[in-house]
C-alpha cells in the first residue's frame, strides 16, 4: 500500500546528496507478512483531538454562561433578623441584568414554617417569628418566570432574662443574663435616672416620687427584655412652720450669719435665751470664733445650705450636696452636725425634702412670723401665739429687733424655748412653699 506521506518523505531524501562512500538510496521495502504497516499522516491526530476538546470547552462555557445569566436575572431573597422582636423579615429583591426588574415584578415569595405557608408579591414583606436560643429552618420558594426553592437556617441568640433584682437605699438594681448595651436612657417616670453599674446590670435610682414603669434593656447581641420596675420614693424630711405650743412656747430663729451680733451673744449669756442660728456655710466661715462662742452660750446651729440657692431650681443631687456639705462642714467647725435645716427663701418641694433626707437632716424648719426693722408680722396678721416659729436675720440692728420681740413675747406671756427635732411631735407638716429668705 502506497502512503503519500511516506512518499513525500522518500522524494525529499532522494534529492539530498549522498554522503561519501555511501551507495544509492533505495526505496523502503514493502511490508511483508507479520509486519505492521506504518501509520499514515501521523501529525493530524493531535490536531483533531485538540479541536474536539476545544469544541467541548466552548459548549460547556456556553452552557455555564446561560445558566449563570439565568441565575443572575432571577429574583433573590433578602432577609434580616431582628433579635429585639425575634422576627425574620423576608422580601424579594430584583436580580441583575436588564430584564431582572420585570422578572421580579412577576414573581411571588412563599415561605413555609411550621406547616403554614405565606405568600407575598414583589414589593411586600413576610415577617416570621423565630424562637430565641435556637435554629429555625424556613422553606423559601420563589414562584414566577425564574422559580426556585431554598432552605434558610436562622440562628437566634438566647433570650435576655432577669436573673435577680434587689432594692437598696439608692434604688433598684436588676441583674440580667447577658451583657447589655450601655446606651443613654431617658429617666423613668421623669426623674428616676437609669445607669449601668456593671456589664449585665442596670440600676434605677430613687426619686422624690414613687415610680412604676416598664424598662426596656438591650443585650449586646440585640436581644431585648422588658422589665417591670417599681421604685419607692425617696424618704422625705418634712418641713414645719409651727412647733409644739406646750408651755406657751415660742421659738426664735435667726438666718444666714453674715453679720454676727455681739449684743445678741451678750444677751444669750446673761439670760440663757435659746436662739437657733440657721447658718450659710460660706457666711459662717468668715466668723468661726463668734459661732463657737454662740454654741458655748447655748445656741443651736441649723443648716442653711452652702451658698443659699433656691433648692427647687436644682436637681436632687445638687440639692443633696448643698445640704450634706454644709451639715458636714458646720459639724466639723462647731462640734456637732446640724439635725435641722431651713431651705433658702422658704422654697421647698418633695425633691428638696428628699434631698434633705439624703443630706442627713431630720427636720426642715419654716416660720410663721417674721421680725425686721418694720416690726413683727405673723402669718395671719394676728398677735403672736404659742407654737410660733419667729424668723430674724443676722443683720445690723438685730440686737434692737430682738429686744422689741422679747418685749412682745413677755407681754403675751410666751416663753422662748430651744428648738429641737422633738419640738415637732404631733405637729402637722407644712405642705406649701413659704415666702422669705
Amino acid at each position: 500500500m502506497t502512503n503519500d506521506g511516506w512518499g513525500r518523505a522518500a522524494t525529499r531524501l532522494a534529492s539530498r546528496p549522498a554522503p561519501a562512500g555511501a551507495g544509492l538510496a533505495s526505496r523502503p521495502a514493502p511490508a511483508g507478512p507479520g509486519r505492521r504497516p506504518s501509520p499514515g499522516r501521523p501529525a493530524q491526530r493531535p490536531i483533531v483531538l485538540m479541536l474536539t476538546a476545544a469544541l467541548v470547552l466552548v459548549g460547556l462555557a456556553v452552557a455555564w454562561t446561560g445558566q449563570h445569566a439565568e441565575a443572575a436575572t432571577r429574583p433573590t431573597v433578602a432577609w434580616v433578623l431582628s433579635p429585639a422582636s425575634n422576627t425574620v423579615t423576608l422580601r424579594l429583591a430584583a436580580g441583575g441584568g436588564p430584564v431582572s426588574g420585570k422578572i421580579a415584578r412577576h414573581s411571588r415569595l412563599a415561605v413555609s414554617e411550621g406547616g403554614q405557608v405565606r405568600q407575598v408579591r414583589y414589593g411586600g414583606t413576610i415577617r416570621v417569628h423565630v424562637p430565641p436560643g435556637g435554629q429555625t429552618q424556613l422553606l423559601v420558594q420563589v414562584k414566577g418566570p425564574r422559580p426556585y426553592r431554598t432552605t434558610l437556617t436562622v440562628t437566634v441568640p438566647p433570650a435576655l432574662r432577669v436573673t435577680g433584682a434587689r432594692h437598696d437605699s439608692r434604688g433598684l438594681l436588676v441583674s440580667l443574663s447577658g451583657a447589655l448595651r450601655r446606651s443613654p436612657h431617658r429617666a423613668l417616670c421623669g426623674e428616676n435616672k437609669v445607669s449601668f453599674p456593671a456589664s449585665s446590670q442596670v440600676a434605677v435610682a430613687r426619686s422624690p416620687v414613687l415610680c412604676r414603669a416598664r424598662l426596656t434593656v438591650t443585650a449586646q447581641d440585640g436581644e431585648q427584655a422588658v422589665v417591670p420596675v417599681t421604685v419607692p420614693a425617696l424618704p422625705e424630711v418634712p418641713l414645719y412652720s409651727f412647733a409644739s405650743p406646750a408651755g406657751q412656747a415660742i421659738y426664735i430663729t435667726v438666718d444666714d450669719g453674715w453679720t454676727p451680733s455681739m449684743p445678741v451673744l451678750d444677751l444669750m449669756r446673761r439670760t440663757h435665751l435659746p436662739v437657733t442660728a440657721f447658718l450659710i456655710e460660706q457666711a459662717a466661715q468668715r466668723n468661726l470664733p463668734y459661732w463657737r462662742a454662740f454654741v458655748k452660750a447655748g445656741g443651736t446651729i441649723g443648716d442653711h445650705t452652702v451658698s443659699h440657692p433656691n433648692l427647687t431650681k436644682l436637681t436632687v443631687g445638687q440639692a443633696t450636696a448643698q445640704w450634706a456639705q454644709a451639715r458636714r462642714v458646720l459639724g466639723h467647725w462647731l462640734g456637732r452636725a446640724p439635725l435641722m435645716g431651713r431651705p433658702p427663701y422658704g422654697a421647698f418641694d418633695p425633691a428638696v425634702e428628699a434631698a434633705a433626707y439624703r443630706g442627713g437632716l431630720k427636720k426642715l424648719v419654716g416660720w410663721s412670723a417674721t421680725v425686721d426693722s418694720d416690726g413683727i408680722r405673723t402669718w395671719d396678721g394676728k398677735p403672736l401665739e404659742p407654737g410660733e416659729i419667729v424668723l430674724l436675720h443676722w443683720v445690723p440692728g438685730l440686737g434692737h429687733q430682738l429686744t422689741k420681740l422679747l418685749a412682745v413675747i413677755r407681754a403675751r406671756h410666751l416663753n422662748p424655748m430651744p428648738l429641737t427635732p422633738a419640738s415637732f411631735a404631733g405637729i402637722v407638716p407644712q405642705r406649701q412653699s413659704l415666702d422669705g429668705d
